[in-house]
């Protein structure tokens, strides 16, 4: 993961933005002192919904179901018998 002070930062935030969105790769921005309790890191929008989206099905349990039916020995589960609204 690429490290930046907030100068360097805010001189190629531009570059900094599209090279985010485009290599998929966060970037850190840490003060020069190197207090990393004061770091941030950046990430492209793609990549916040994609982790709060995995969140939010981890906190209502439908990973666990999906895990649950992965591992399922029947070998398929027909889609049209789920409940979707108790998943």
């Amino acid at each position: 993961m690429e490290n930046y002070t907030p100068t360097k930062a805010r001189q190629n935030l531009y570059q900094i933005l599209k090279d985010i969105n485009q290599q998929k790769k966060p970037v850190t921005i840490t003060p020069a002192n190197g207090d990393e309790d004061q770091a941030a890191i950046i990430i492209s929008k793609k990549d916040w919904d994609s982790i709060t989206e995995t969140l939010y099905l981890e906190n209502t349990g439908t990973l666990a179901k999906i895990r649950e039916r992965e591992d399922d020995d029947s070998g398929f589960t027909n889609v049209d018998d789920l409940d979707w609204d108790n998943l």
